[in-house]
């Protein structure tokens, strides 16, 4: 077999060049062999990584999986290698497990990767299916965005020069995957939404932060585990790359066994959908957002509905802002917006026009009087254990003509009902049954919440389910719009069963002694 002819001089230059400009924060890049027959097989892979990436390379990690620790660490050639070879090798056991599976040896490789603090990890096989000398184009992509999910798939040939052979299971082009594999991948993109070639390619650059996110201990311990990584990542957000490498191995070794691998991955990705649409609740795909809310478009839900109620040139006290969501419609609208939350400020929007950092369960101090012309807690109460508190503390800020505009989920929503008739209440990252939530209303407690705090109700309106964060839509299919549309008359004709989110607009009904006279503006 001719080797794969090795890479372009100038992807080391690229990385040198950005390792130096990067300094002392370059990304630091930990190597995971898995899949291997043998001592031998380990060692060929190793010698032909190229040497030039030993200042990239923090560690070379082969993963103790089929071959036993006494014939790996008593091979004398691979010691040779420990002591004199330009990596610095390490043998990683996962615990308790002296023959794990395919998936439960890459679970070990990620809690190790995390343990060490790696920046990002490359994970390959151990018997050159994986070219080793690829290796500097995933470091280069890694470098280019360190955010970046990489997938390494065959190129449109499999090896540098055209007198060059295949190594055994090579593919010339991502075409020549086996029907299976290219059938599995037409469907999984159809029910998923992407536009990937290869879902079962395990040769892979991953960002570690996005590792320390996601719940991969729940994956599966056998060959699914690639799959529902990809379905992981891609619910957490992550930007999936797919990287074109000459002289790939497809992995896939007998036909039947591919087929049986494409159904289950068929199932997988239909209960991801399941999951997405709440109709059943899988641990596997609860992963940690690091912003749990994002700005929605509908509009029949609330943010649209409040910023819709409020009128323009106005100034608002957004309590619990968040990012400041609100903040860029409402300037369009030429309304001041006053932000407060409990952040530090660093994601701010640039559309606010001041923010306080406070803790909302303690009482609500700020250098101003009574000069807001509206109070919004969008989806915040029920994140706060002295909600009563902060709703009489709004009330010294909000002139006496001004408007509370206030949301919150509805727990009596038809799906939570049939959930508790089947036994089912679980918390997850968002939704209604956001695990941070700690008071959930109907429509009922939610009005006596509020006329309690001292607010009148002048007016109530509800939203409809958020079908654009469950279908990843942009809120602007025609579709989306018009299941959104039917389903919020659904809300108003029955808002105790089907209203997803209630919104109430209140006026203090009477003034406190410390706030009777009008204050001077403050700007």
């Amino acid at each position: 077999m001719v080797r794969d002819a090795e890479p372009n001089s100038e992807i080391f230059d690229a990385i040198r060049a950005h390792r130096t400009e990067l300094g002392g924060a370059s990304p630091r890049f930990g190597l995971f062999l898995c899949d291997y027959s043998d001592a031998d097989a380990i060692l060929k892979t190793l010698t032909r990584i190229p040497n030039e990436l030993a200042d990239s390379l923090e560690e070379v990690v082969v993963m103790v999986g089929r071959a036993s620790g006494d014939a790996l660490t008593g091979s004398q050639a691979l010691q040779d290698f420990r002591d004199s070879g330009p990596f610095k090798l390490q043998f990683h056991r996962p615990p308790r497990d002296r023959n794990p599976g395919f998936g439960a040896l890459r679970k070990a490789a990620f809690e190790y990767a995390l343990r060490k603090s790696f920046d990002q990890i490359i994970l390959m096989r151990g018997d050159a299916g994986h070219p080793p000398e690829r290796l500097p184009e995933l470091v280069q992509l890694g470098l280019d965005n360190p955010a970046r999910f990489v997938l390494a798939i065959p190129s449109p040939t499999s090896s540098g020069t055209a007198d060059s052979s295949p190594s055994p299971g090579a593919t010339r082009d991502a075409r020549q995957l086996p029907k299976s594999g290219r059938l599995s991948a037409f469907f999984l993109n159809r029910i998923l939404g992407m536009k990937l070639t290869d879902y079962r390619t395990s040769f892979r650059l991953y960002p570690c932060s996005a590792l320390a996110r996601i719940p991969f201990q729940l994956a599966s311990d056998g060959p699914l585990f690639d799959t529902e990584i990809i379905l992981q990542l891609r619910a957490l957000g992550i930007l999936i790359h797919e990287a074109p490498l000459a002289g790939l191995d497809s992995g896939i070794r007998r036909e039947d066994d591919a087929v049986v691998g494409a159904m289950t991955a068929l199932r997988t990705a239909i209960g991801y959908r399941l999951h997405q649409l709440h109709i059943t609740r899988d641990g596997r795909y609860l992963v940690d957002h690091d912003i749990h809310y994002t700005l929605k478009h509908s509009g029949t839900g609330s943010h649209a509905q409040i910023i819709s109620a409020i009128t323009g040139g106005s100034t608002v006290l957004d309590l619990g802002c968040s990012n400041g969501l609100l903040a860029r419609p409402l300037l369009e609208k030429d309304v001041r917006v006053t932000g407060v939350d409990a952040g530090t400020g660093e994601k701010l929007a640039s559309e606010l026009a001041e923010y306080y950092q406070r803790d909302l369960e303690l009482p609500l101090e700020l250098p101003h009087e009574r000069v807001f012309d509206y109070v919004v807690c969008a989806d915040v109460i029920e994140h706060l254990r002295n909600r009563t508190q902060l709703l009489r503390g709004a009330r010294r800020y909000l002139k006496p003509e001004g408007r509370l505009i206030i949301s919150t989920p509805n727990i009596a929503l038809w799906f939570y009902r049939l959930s508790l008739l089947v036994g089912r209440f679980e918390y997850g990252a968002r939704g209604v049954l956001d695990e941070t939530h700690v008071h959930l209303y109907t429509g009922a407690t939610f009005r006596r919440e509020i006329e309690r705090a001292g607010f009148t109700i002048l007016e109530e309106r509800v939203t409809s389910l958020p079908f654009e964060v469950v279908f990843e839509s942009t809120g602007r299919s025609r579709l989306i719009r018009g299941l959104e549309s039917a389903y919020h008359m659904l809300a108003r004709v029955w808002p105790s069963m089907f209203a997803y989110q209630n919104i109430l607009e209140a006026q203090i009904t009477t003034l406190d002694e410390e706030s009777t006279a009008r204050s001077r503006p403050a700007y």
